[in-house]
């Protein structure tokens, strides 16, 4: 797509984008609810009769309204687009300023050969220009236009030339991909929902074991129940849960799928790109200065595949939730040698873990045995003496604390602040010290008695705290930060 000067439309395709982002606006209208629930028998009649026909019409209209007035022109330096139906908007975007553009390629679009381009620019918090609609090759041409002016920009008058062979590439295969599913089970979150449903699962597990009392696998699981001692209802309850467990993970594995589907990371100069998706390709990308903090994580059964994963949050993620998303850039799973790798691409360095204070894990186990004992002495009274093997926790609490400040750890050097905390896996957060936005030394009540701070940092992707250090320590670490704030020079939004 070459700079023409005339005002463009975009497929009539694009109608379905327009539809998707006007969904989340009908739950603005959910007071209208009220009224149905209780308006009568006869308001809701009139409501399923009338209002959803019209409000399904009035959506429609609205969807085809803003189609039509959106438009663009391309220019020679600069992209100008007019959309909005009652509130017309006219948005210019320099060429210039542009830090990274994002090709989209959802499933509605694909069957078409079309895409949405998303262009990012200096300062923004989410991509500020969305062209939806485009074919495939005008998207590529206009984003490939606007870098190349972005990046001439930029660059010396020698360098303008360099080229765009790609210096560190990474590429995801289905079996590390199906990895990151087993990693990252979130559906795991919705079992509790299941509690409330307590009273109606025995009652059916009666029932179903009635119903094969005479059917083959009725024998394997009365087989078990002698053997384990125990009811045959329980049995059925257990396969219940280890089936409804496989099927959350086979569905994460699937969502991963879906979402990670040949993932390919490309690095070309100080700019990172990746692509992936199954039946939405995204490509999301940055540019180092850019990077405001990077994570890796090692969940338990990450642990056991021997796998980590990689979030690195950009300018201005700080915020709505929304916002946050589109600036996190995810290497969903990497192994030990590509880890290192990534983290040479990314310039962080070997850390030498410090310890926090021995009073992180002094001063809960104190408190937890007092109450503990409390709770024995208690039970003494209505239990008698049984109450005593509640003592056996003791052990258990001096373990949970202990391993949790050993595993918790900081690393400051001239560049990074880094802090490592876990239990079984662990996380590690790394923020740039020259883009630390606030800190702040706090003490509270019982830790000002034994000479202790917290030592808090605010970054663009949210607030870090490093516990338990010395008074005079914490004060040197936050002069020293404050020092590399005051001398960052170069740029980072």
């Amino acid at each position: 797509m070459q700079p023409n000067n005339q005002w463009q439309r975009v497929s009539p395709i694009a109608t379905v984008y327009f539809f998707v982002k006007s969904l989340p606006h009908l739950m603005n209208f959910w007071p209208a609810l009220v009224p149905l629930l209780a308006g009568g028998e006869q308001v809701r009649r009139m409501a399923f009769t009338y209002g959803i026909p019209a409000a399904l019409l009035l959506l429609v209209v609205g969807v085809f309204l803003q189609y039509w007035f959106f438009s663009f022109k391309v220019e020679e330096k600069r992209l100008t687009l007019r959309s909005g139906v009652l509130n017309r908007k006219r948005l210019t975007l320099d060429f210039e300023r542009v830090q990274q553009a994002d090709i989209v390629h959802p499933f509605y679009f694909r069957p078409f050969g079309l895409a949405t381009l998303g262009f990012e620019s200096a300062g923004s918090a989410q991509q500020e220009v969305d062209v939806p609609g485009l074919s495939v090759a005008a998207a590529e041409s206009l984003r490939r236009l606007v870098l190349e002016q972005a990046a001439t920009a930029e660059l010396p008058a020698d360098d303008a030339s360099a080229t765009t062979e790609a210096d560190f590439s990474l590429r995801l295969g289905p079996a590390e991909i199906l990895r990151y599913g087993l990693m990252h089970n979130t559906l795991l979150y919705l079992a509790p929902l299941a509690a409330p449903l307590g009273q109606y699962i025995g009652p059916l597990l009666e029932s179903s074991v009635a119903s094969i009392e005479h059917s083959q696998a009725y024998a394997l699981i009365s087989w078990v129940s002698e053997n384990l001692a125990i009811s045959a209802t329980l049995v059925l309850g257990l396969l219940a849960v280890l089936a409804g467990t496989t099927l959350l993970f086979g569905l994460s594995v699937v969502l991963a799928l879906v979402r990670y589907w040949d993932y390919q990371l490309t690095r070309v100069g100080d700019s990172f790109q990746y692509r992936a998706g199954l039946t939405t390709i995204r490509t999301r990308g940055f540019k180092h200065y850019k990077l405001q903090k990077v994570t890796i994580t090692q969940g338990l059964i990450a642990r056991l595949l021997r796998r980590h994963s990689m979030v690195i949050s950009k300018a201005g993620s700080f915020g709505a939730m929304q916002a946050q998303n589109n600036q996190r850039f995810e290497v969903p799973v990497l192994d030990i040698i590509n880890l290192l790798l990534l983290r040479g691409e990314l310039s962080l360095p070997s850390a030498s873990w410090q310890w926090v204070s021995r009073s992180y894990w002094l001063f809960p186990v104190m408190f937890m045995a007092f109450l503990l004992g409390l709770s024995v002495l208690f039970g003494c009274f209505l239990l008698g003496t049984a109450a005593v093997w509640g003592l056996l926790l003791l052990p258990l609490i001096y373990l949970y604390f202990k391993r949790r400040w050993y595993c918790l750890g900081y690393y400051r050097d001239s560049d990074w602040l880094a802090l490592r905390t876990g239990f079984i896996g662990f996380t590690e957060r790394w923020l740039p010290t020259g883009k630390l936005q606030k800190i702040r030394v706090v003490a509270t009540p019982i830790s000002r008695c034994f000479g202790l701070v917290h030592l808090q940092v605010w970054s663009a992707d949210g607030v870090m705290t490093i516990p338990c250090l010395p008074i005079a320590l914490a004060n040197q670490m936050r002069d020293s930060l404050l020092t590399d704030v005051v001398n960052y020079r170069r740029a980072w939004l």
